[in-house]
């Protein structure tokens, strides 16, 4: 992802039109310009049909279909589930075909959803499950 820079004005700014604890500063400028809610990255994961990232965990029997998954922020915590075909669903029915997709559209910046995502029943982290594979 691009970075840019932004004076202290700017910033201050988006500072006060922001809904503490639940934006960034880009969902802030999306909102601002217009913009969908749904990054074009979350649109494009949207039309494949191809196998989700968790596809290899449902067959190895770590995950199950409709299982929920959490991510654990300082003021909020994030839930979705595992569907058919290996996607994360959030609670929103967006779908994502990989963890870090699904925690980019949360968050607004790049993530690494196998370390944030864990399963709700026992707070294994995705990236652990991967690792019996």
């Amino acid at each position: 992802m691009p970075t840019i820079r932004i004076d202290d004005e700017v910033y201050e700014l988006l500072q006060r039109k922001a809904q503490p604890f639940v934006d960034t500063p880009n969902s802030v400028l999306r909102r601002e310009l217009g913009l969908t809610d749904e990054p074009a990255q979350a649109r494009q994961e949207r039309r494949t049909n191809a196998p989700g990232e968790l596809a290899s965990l449902l067959k190895a029997g770590l995950l199950t279909v409709g299982e929920e998954l959490v991510w654990k922020r300082r003021q909020a915590t994030h839930r979705a589930v595992v569907t058919a075909d290996g996607w994360l669903e959030l609670e929103d029915g967006r779908p994502f075909e990989t963890p870090s997709g699904a925690a980019r559209a949360l968050s607004g910046y790049e993530v690494n959803g196998w370390r944030n995502w864990g399963r709700a029943r026992d707070g294994v982290r995705l990236s652990s499950l991967r690792d019996q594979l």
